[in-house]
């Protein structure tokens, strides 16, 4: 009989509200703690990709670092690159430039109609006087 009233207060204590309340804390702490982990992998997956495409646009930089270091490396490389850098030209070389068709007398035509408007306005004060 003892031990049917011992298994009967064994069985009050885990049926009772208390133990209820503590195994709610204990799920609701194990569930914050299960999604904490979850937000931290996700971010670290997410830093693992931007971190593997920031190497693999590093990895294309280096190439093309590389390939331009060899042509400059090579003589008709170097005498482009001083070229295209400092307009120079050889001895017995001419130059062509060549001019925009919306170039006329050496100025841009801007669009702006008050400053054409105060333009004539000048060009008639002058050819008065």
């Amino acid at each position: 009989m003892r031990e049917f009233q011992e298994k009967r207060k064994l069985r009050g204590f885990f049926y009772s509200k208390k133990m209820a309340v503590l195994l709610v804390l204990i799920l609701i702490f194990l569930s914050y703690s299960t999604i904490k982990l979850y937000f931290k992998n996700r971010n670290a997956v997410l830093k693992r990709n931007e971190t593997g495409n920031e190497l693999a646009d590093l990895e294309q930089r280096k190439t093309e670092l590389e390939k331009d270091v060899n042509r400059l490396q090579s003589e008709s490389g170097l005498e482009e690159e001083i070229r295209n850098k400092f307009n120079v030209q050889k001895p017995g070389e001419k130059a062509l430039v060549i001019v925009d068709k919306n170039l006329e007398n050496g100025k841009i035509e801007s669009g702006n109609e008050l400053n054409d408007f105060f333009s004539k306005i000048w060009q008639w004060v002058k050819s008065k006087f």
